[in-house]
């Protein structure tokens, strides 16, 4: 990163740990009000980490674009339209609580004797992270609810700061490799001043194995994460034609989170099943713009590149509220020119709600050599050179 991208960098981590430790202070009852923030069904855990993100961001440069499911209809109004990529401005593509429906029952659940007091202080007198697992699904680390921000500049991912509410952990996706690392107790003040730096100096860097160090079988490299919770997904998924049938015996998660779906790639996966790609079911930009920088700089055991991205184009595609799940090169933000393949976030200055923009992603091991040509077989553009 240059030295602009890291200041930019050290702003995330602290807007998203400002998120955390504002959420960590407020009580139950406060974090599961309805609150007329908004679309107006929006809970307290929802507005208060994008409030404290959002305000971070802003006071530090505000000028940027934050996208976001609340904001993006005021960005809507000043949305770059030159295809341009140098022309393009600073954007922070942005899920302030991804998760918040499991995050809510939990916060239910803890809070339900004492609900005035700190959420923060409610999870210090149990373990969060097993009763997590006990109530969802293992591991916590990436199934938890999170916050993520994702930097695009010049048509470019720059880094992705995602931050897990539940076990504090920071995970920072940059060209000096992806690095996770563990915060203080919220009422710790050295949090507050998080940098880049010491993430990357003291946090641990994260490994991607890959398919041949695995051991995967051809089984193995069938399984896969996607979101099939609500009406419509699995027609969207079928009619991707990965697979036959048996769909539901290759899934091994109905209903993820959105942003820290790629960590299933990790060592954190390990002794939790395997996982051979994941993918966005016609999901909003939201959940998938931050695996991009992760398919961008994970690296495997011997320092190789290690994920690969497609874009599925079905020929008669679904629809979500009037949006297509999955987009055809002519509608897609990847975009190809004379002077290289780069990321043309004008294409979203076409919608009210550029957060709501769909799109089918598929991210696989660099060596998952079966669902690879099962992509390729039904020509499905690879996107993973675009970033």
């Amino acid at each position: 990163m240059q030295g602009i991208e890291r200041v930019y960098c050290d702003e995330c981590i602290q807007a998203l740990v400002s998120a955390w430790i504002e959420l960590m202070e407020a009580s139950g009852t406060q974090t599961l009000s309805k609150v007329p923030y908004g679309k107006g069904d929006t809970l307290g855990l929802d507005a208060t980490t994008e409030i404290a993100i959002s305000e971070r961001i802003k006071r530090f440069d505000k000028h940027a674009f934050l996208i976001t499911e609340e904001l993006d209809a005021q960005e809507h109004r000043r949305w770059p339209t030159d295809s341009d990529p140098v022309k393009q401005p600073l954007m922070f593509f942005c899920d302030p609580t991804d998760g918040s429906n499991k995050l809510k029952k939990f916060f239910e659940h803890i809070s339900k004797d004492d609900p005035t007091a700190k959420i923060g202080n409610l999870m210090a007198s149990c373990d969060p992270e097993k009763l997590w697992e006990e109530m969802f699904e293992a591991p916590v680390c990436i199934t938890g609810p999170t916050g993520a921000i994702t930097c695009v500049r010049k048509g470019e991912v720059v880094f992705s700061v995602i931050l897990s509410y539940l076990t504090g952990t920071v995970y920072v996706a940059s060209d000096t490799g992806i690095f996770s690392y563990k915060l203080r107790k919220f009422s710790n003040p050295a949090n507050k001043n998080l940098t880049f730096a010491e993430v990357s100096q003291k946090g641990k860097l994260l490994i991607f194995p890959s398919v041949r160090s695995l051991g995967y079988s051809a089984d193995d490299c069938e399984r896969f994460v996607t979101f099939l919770g609500k009406a419509g997904y699995r027609e969207n998924l079928n009619d991707s034609r990965l697979f036959a049938d048996g769909v539901d015996e290759r899934v091994h998660h109905k209903e993820p989170t959105g942003p820290p779906r790629c960590l299933y790639f990790s060592e954190l996966q390990s002794n939790h099943g395997p996982i051979g790609f994941i993918m966005a079911n016609g999901e909003k930009i939201g959940e998938w713009m931050h695996w991009l920088t992760f398919v961008k700089y994970a690296r495997d055991e011997k320092k190789e590149r290690s994920l690969r991205m497609f874009e599925i184009t079905l020929e008669r595609p679904w629809t979500k509220n009037g949006m297509l799940m999955s987009t055809s090169p002519a509608y897609s933000v990847f975009h190809r020119s004379e002077d290289g393949a780069y990321i043309d976030i004008s294409r979203l200055s076409n919608f009210v709600r550029p957060s709501q923009f769909l799109s089918m992603i598929v991210v696989a091991r660099h060596d998952n050599v079966h669902i690879i040509q099962v992509l390729q077989q039904y020509q499905h553009r690879g996107i993973t050179d675009f970033f």
